[in-house]
């Protein structure tokens, strides 16, 4: 399919967080639907892998969403590179479990640019350079509606992404360029399959690390009344569709298995 023919919103897309996880299934959704994508992370080789498939239809353009000269002027180099820009999906996060009092310096910081101030600035820069009718998704978490102990730093810089959506989406909608949010429970990617680790406890190997991630993995899928953790795939579908529906703005779809109902 030709990218002219898709819905504003899913034609030229830059996406962070495009080399893993839900990222990178979002990119993969559009790329095989013939969009153009712009895929933005930190590891060049892992956004090469993406890209590989799909020929100049796929950007490459490695940044570090923690450093504001990275963030600074990223959609306009994408629109250069794919000869227009019409969506973008921040999907790049970051969480570090850690209990209130054991909150490192670096681990807070981190979280929040990269899960607030890095797409708020993204969001900021694609109100003037979206193509009108186009569209924004921010991944945010159902972390962000009900934190846990240990999530206090991703779900208040979560949180405060929905907000800054939802200000975005008041901004843009005179032009029209359309803002929303998905809020995911527990998708099995990389960043749920890192061990949960104690402050100052080692990190274990071997058979002992295995058993930890099998423990760990059941304990998080008992959370989920419909048995299972979410795909990625799952989040891009809902994704696709935010970024192409022409007359839903502000919104956060809750997509968690059910998770917020215990």
């Amino acid at each position: 399919m030709r990218s002219e023919a898709l819905p504003l919103g899913t034609r030229r897309v830059l996406v962070t967080g495009g080399g893993s996880g839900i990222g990178r299934a979002v990119a993969e959704a559009l790329l095989g639907r013939g969009a153009r994508v712009a895929l933005v992370g930190r590891r060049r080789s892992r956004l090469e892998e993406v890209a590989a498939p799909f020929g100049e239809r796929a950007l490459v353009l490695p940044a570090d969403l923690t450093r504001p000269e990275e963030v600074s002027g990223l959609l306009a180099r994408a629109k250069e590179g794919l000869g227009g820009l019409d969506g973008l999906v921040c999907a790049a996060g970051v969480v570090h479990h850690e209990r209130p009092g054991a909150i490192g310096e670096a681990s807070l910081r981190e979280q929040i640019e990269v899960d607030l101030v890095a797409p708020l600035r993204l969001g900021e820069q694609a109100l003037s350079v979206l193509e009108p009718g186009g569209g924004m998704v921010f991944v945010a978490s159902n972390l962000a509606h009900r934190p846990i102990e240990t999530s206090a730093v991703y779900s208040a810089a979560k949180a405060g992404l929905i907000s800054a959506m939802r200000a975005l989406a008041l901004a843009g909608a005179s032009r029209p360029v359309r803002v929303n949010a998905v809020s995911p429970g527990i998708v099995d990617t990389e960043m749920v399959r890192t061990l949960r680790l104690e402050a100052g406890e080692e990190e274990p190997r071997g058979e002992e690390a295995e058993a930890r991630l099998r423990a760990q993995l059941e304990g998080l899928r008992a959370q989920v009344p419909l048995g299972r953790l979410g795909r990625p795939e799952e989040i891009a579908e809902a994704v696709l569709h935010l970024l192409g529906a022409s007359w839903i703005t502000g919104a956060d779809w809750i997509l968690d298995g059910g998770g917020l109902l215990r």
